[in-house]
């Protein structure tokens, strides 16, 4: 604002020196003060003057060498007297100059007069108003202050509307989140633009349904635990109930309940076997004790350990190695995979049938593959058979002692080692179980 103020005065400044210069040389030129005191040459000069302040709007007075006014277009009456003024003293020395009132807003332009031979003879002063600059100034000044205002009050109501609008989806979402955190996992975020907040919210929805979907495991896998254990507890209360009425039972049905009741305790005893191995392969942060490991050899030992079972069935296991493969692994855990694999394929194959177990690989992964001549798992049951607990025929599974365990913990432990595992099967046709292993895994 200052700057253009000061554009304006020293346009004015400018424009009245050049009006005080004109009206300088024209005085020298037309009327020489020599001349002024012929009483026809002042009323003429006072005449010129009077004329020119009207057209400019200007107050002109003229002085002679000793400070004289000689002619004042204001104030006629100053004619004769002696005016003391800086400017004009500084004129009259030769050198022009301007001065600004502000209080006043009077601005002061005084120029010298000079005769033929460049000798001074005296001064013009012009007194102009410049009022409307500063009103102007004022008047520009109020209206962005006004605008200013205007814009702020604007702003103010952009950045409340927009501030609601962005933040409307987020306080929804944080309502949505602090609902969820008393369990209501069944609460799913509105989306209703498609900006970064339906993202969000959508990623948001999406891990809540597998935090949803994981406790409603957890709730299965409680029930399924009490389910199991109590099984084996109630066949153990009735047996030996049964023993507690009888005042004198044969010792031969006492030793056939004990027996009963030593088969439901050692049930029991491989529930709780299977659970703590499941934990262990599920609690990720004990890593893997990895090794180098000869899985030819390792599988070779597994059907060893396995014959007696497959020989009690009349099985025939049958070992294919395609080539020699070795692998980082934990033997531990992944002889225990491949075992309830194996395991199971003897367990599900009718006497007389067949379990094969080949072992092969191709540039990045290690392929083991067990294949039963077993009684088939229907097609709707391929991606439930590696849940915990899940049979596929519950009475076939209690008369062979099975847990349901065995396969969830092939599964987890197979994930551990960043490999997969799938299953094909056809009823009474058999089953095809191929786990692939990386050869090398990064710890």
């Amino acid at each position: 604002m200052n700057e253009i103020q000061r554009y304006h005065i020293d346009s004015r400044i400018g424009d009245v020196e050049v009006d005080a210069i004109m009206m300088a040389n024209r005085i020298a030129g037309v009327y020489g003060l020599d001349n002024l005191g012929n009483y026809q040459v002042l009323r003429r000069l006072d005449e010129t003057v009077t004329t020119r302040s009207n057209a400019l709007n200007v107050r002109i007075l003229v002085i002679d060498d000793h400070a004289r006014v000689l002619a004042d277009s204001n104030v006629p009456g100053r004619v004769g007297q002696t005016i003391i003024r800086q400017d004009v003293f500084t004129a009259l020395n030769g050198t022009d100059t301007h001065d600004l009132n502000r209080e006043e807003y009077l601005l002061s332009v005084t120029v010298s007069i000079h005769d033929v031979g460049s000798e001074r003879i005296g001064a013009v002063l012009f007194v102009t108003p410049v009022e409307d600059i500063f009103q102007s100034m004022a008047d520009i000044r109020t209206t962005l202050m006004l605008a200013t205002l205007l814009v702020s009050l604007l702003g103010i109501v952009l950045v409340f509307v927009i501030s609601n609008f962005l933040i409307a989806p987020l306080k929804r979402t944080v309502n949505v989140v602090r609902r969820m955190s008393t369990g209501q996992l069944a609460l799913r975020i509105p989306i209703t633009t498609r900006d970064e907040y339906a993202i969000l919210a959508s990623a948001f929805n999406s891990m809540t349904e597998k935090l949803e979907q994981v406790e409603k495991t957890r709730e299965e896998f409680v029930s399924n635990v009490s389910h199991e254990m109590r099984t084996p507890l109630s066949a153990i209360k009735v047996l030996s109930e049964s023993i507690l009425l009888q005042d004198s039972a044969p010792e031969e049905m006492y030793r056939e309940f004990l027996q009963d009741i030593n088969s439901e305790v050692d049930r029991m005893a491989n529930i709780t076997s299977d659970l703590l191995a499941l934990v262990k392969v599920d609690q990720r942060e004990q890593g893997l004790n990895l090794e180098r490991l000869d899985l030819n050899h390792l599988v070779e030992e597994i059907l060893k350990r396995l014959s007696p079972l497959a020989e009690q069935k009349n099985i025939v296991l049958i070992y294919e190695a395609e080539r020699p493969v070795e692998i980082d692994a934990d033997e531990i855990k992944l002889s225990l995979a491949i075992s309830n694999i194996v395991e199971n394929g003897i367990k599900y194959t009718p006497k007389g049938g067949t379990v094969r177990v080949i072992v092969d690989s191709d540039l990045q992964s290690a392929v083991i593959t067990i294949q039963d001549t077993g009684i088939g798992i229907p097609d709707a049951e391929h991606d439930k058979i590696f849940n915990r607990f899940y049979r596929v025929d519950k009475t076939r599974d209690r008369e062979t002692g099975g847990t349901g365990l065995g396969l969830a913990i092939s599964r987890a432990t197979v994930l551990l080692h960043n490999g997969s595992i799938r299953v094909t099967s056809k009823i009474d046709e058999g089953s095809v179980f191929v786990v692939r292993l990386p050869l090398r895994v990064r710890a």
